[in-house]
């Protein structure tokens, strides 16, 4: 596909828009779960190694021919090679009117995914919006739609329980790990500045000092797990993943 029709991103806030500049892509696809990958490929020891030797002979070689030498700054990997494997290669299907003729066809090819409604327009708006609402409920799956199964992208992002403002801490723990491999549980906690929501505190409580770096230890060593497991899973073309 060539550049010129890359630019359909998921993660993006607008970036599903047809004829939107891209020019500035890198910058908005920091905040997204793209760059928290990049991210946990420059913490990954394993894919590191990979890129040492240009992805070949290595176990992680399906990866590195994806997302390729990750030793570069973002914006440049960005325009290099995230933008290629993170675009949609089609365009999300949107609501639209359809003639008789087209209506015809899509019964016959496309039925599991789309409902075609027959819809007098001689009734009153609030009217047809309920029975409308009837028949989705009836058809559509509702919260349990994976909408990620529908990417068109040549990498596409795992369905996850884990929040997602959760994730750029799990990167963050993995960095100081990356860089500190021999740090304290207590320390990690401290530099990773995991806050109270992520320590399990109630508001009331009162530990001492003994207690409070205890906690701190459990909620380190809680989090310095997934956080490897999040960057194995990364580099073996699972993400976002603690599993």
């Amino acid at each position: 596909m060539s550049d010129e029709k890359l630019g359909l991103y998921k993660e993006i806030p607008g970036g599903l828009r047809k004829g939107r500049s891209t020019a500035d892509d890198w910058r908005k696809a920091k905040d997204t779960l793209y760059y928290e990958w990049w991210r946990c490929l420059n913490v990954s020891n394993e894919y590191l190694e990979c890129c040492a030797k240009g992805g070949k002979n290595h176990a992680l070689a399906d990866t590195y021919a994806l997302f390729g030498d990750v030793n570069v700054s973002w914006e440049q990997w960005w325009g290099n090679i995230g933008k290629r494997i993170f675009s949609e290669r089609h365009q999300y299907p949107k609501v639209r009117v359809i003639d008789q003729d087209e209506a015809l066809s899509k019964l016959e090819v496309e039925s599991k995914e789309f409902l075609i409604l027959d819809i007098p327009l001689t009734l009153r708006r609030v009217t047809i919006l309920e029975q409308i609402n009837k028949l989705l409920d009836e058809r559509h799956e509702g919260k349990n739609l994976d909408v990620r199964a529908q990417s068109t992208a040549l990498v596409q992002l795992e369905t996850t329980k884990l929040q997602h403002k959760t994730i750029p801490t799990l990167v963050d723990v993995a960095e100081i790990l990356y860089r500190n491999p021999d740090i304290q549980l207590y320390q990690l906690a401290q530099r990773a500045k995991l806050a109270e929501i992520h320590l399990g505190r109630k508001v009331q409580e009162v530990n001492s000092p003994e207690q409070e770096k205890q906690r701190r230890q459990m909620a380190a060593s809680r989090y310095k797990e997934q956080a490897q497991r999040l960057v194995y899973n990364a580099a073996r073309l699972k993400f976002p993943s603690i599993e």
